[in-house]
């Protein structure tokens, strides 16, 4: 039995790492493998990690993100020397065998695996944004410190190059997630229903979080400019805020609404827990970002047989392919308008069936869980040999 320890630095009520991490940890043998997840702070996902049998630790957790004011590094400075000391305790109670730190920015578990001898892997959740030399220091920091460092896509691996030599630790992995069981019920109807549409009216779904990242303004704008000459497509987006700054984003995106007319064109669900339903009553996904790394709700889309209309950002050119879907660059509503137009006047249900199939060929749990076992074991069999050599140097 081997004892892991996941590192988790945000506390968000809202998906993101907790998403796939939990995805990951149900796929992993119990018989193999005991799981510890330790978080910066409580979250609803806290009873999601305990339903798994998994051990729920809390302690400070030091990030070396964008700086918020001139304090921040001396503050997080601070608290990394808090974080190893409580990490180094809880590697020694609880007999922990691998740290996997998810976010490039969190830093200290490494460290410590680093001092005990510890095999360590880091998961990069982010893509390099500027100032550039800042994300590389960052990610030299992850390669110095992790034996194996893996990224979701190849956008991020920019960042892991210096003077032209690419890290030789890195590894890319899809994250993958497990189908949703099919409703036991007819739902084509309850959406429609909810919302007073007609039976001809197709659904174009967005589940995001309610931030900037996610560009939903032009999306409204497109919903608007189609709004005379399409009025049978409606919007529908899920979400809500992860954090308390985003307050005023929702609000700007409400007033747009009505600004621009289309209260009985888009429609805002807030946060709901009947996503796979949701996306079994629609037609197309429209994930409109500004900035993305690698969108499990595109995941989640395919699974259920839905094309994807989707901006060219982070790993999306991997999960969106052209007989699976559309790309468009970001920031644009009127790409996002034609790019709707010209889906819905394909034969985008033969769109969703491949998208379908390609689901079940690279995304699913048992593809990102096997992958990223490989890596567990290799780390386990390099330590191995390294105590191995070790002694026979002593005997000689």
């Amino acid at each position: 039995m081997k004892n892991i320890l996941f590192v988790q630095p945000y506390a968000s009520q809202v998906g993101g790492v907790d998403t796939v991490l939990l995805q990951l940890i149900e796929g992993l043998d119990k018989s193999r493998y005991r799981c510890f997840v330790l978080l910066s702070a409580p979250t609803d996902y806290v009873r999601k990690y305990e339903q798994l049998g998994v051990t729920v630790l809390f302690g400070p957790l030091a990030v070396f993100g964008k700086p918020t004011d001139l304090g921040y590094y001396f503050r997080n400075m601070y608290i990394l020397l808090k974080s190893m000391k409580a990490i180094k305790g809880i590697v020694r109670k609880y007999r922990i065998d691998l740290i996997h730190s998810h976010k490039m920015e969190v830093i200290g578990a490494n460290l410590i695996g680093k001092w005990l001898g510890i095999p360590t892997v880091q998961t990069v959740h982010e893509l390099a944004r500027k100032p550039l030399v800042a994300y590389k220091f960052v990610a030299y920091l992850n390669h110095l410190f992790n034996d194996k460092v893996i990224v979701l896509c190849d956008r991020s691996k920019i960042m892991f190059r210096w003077f032209n030599r690419e890290s030789n630790k890195l590894v890319k992995i899809y994250n993958g997630i497990t189908k949703s069981a099919q409703a036991a019920t007819p739902i084509k109807e309850r959406l429609r229903e909810q919302l007073g549409l007609l039976s001809g009216d197709r659904i174009a779904i967005t589940i995001a979080r309610l931030s900037p990242m996610k560009g939903l303004e032009y999306l409204i704008e497109a919903a608007a400019k189609l709004k005379q000459d399409h009025p049978d497509i409606k919007f529908v987006i899920v979400g809500d805020v992860a954090f308390e700054h985003e307050k005023a984003y929702k609000d700007q995106l409400l007033s747009l609404i009505r600004r621009l007319g289309v209260e009985q064109t888009v429609f805002m669900l807030g946060l709901r827990r009947d996503v796979p339903d949701l996306l079994e009553q629609s037609d197309v996904l429209i994930l409109p970002s500004v900035y993305d790394i690698f969108p499990t709700v595109i995941l989640e889309a395919m699974s259920k047989g839905l094309p994807v209309v989707a901006t060219d950002v982070g790993g999306v050119p991997e999960m969106v392919k052209g007989n699976t879907g559309i790309m468009v660059s970001p920031c644009n509503s009127d790409a996002l308008k034609t790019a709707i137009v010209r889906m819905f006047a394909m034969d985008y249900q033969a769109m969703g069936v491949q998208a379908s199939k390609l689901y079940s060929q690279e995304f699913t749990r048992e593809h990102y869980v096997s992958r990223t076992v490989a890596v567990y074991e290799e780390m386990f069999r390099t330590k191995l040999r390294q105590a191995s050599d070790t002694r026979r140097g002593v005997l000689r």
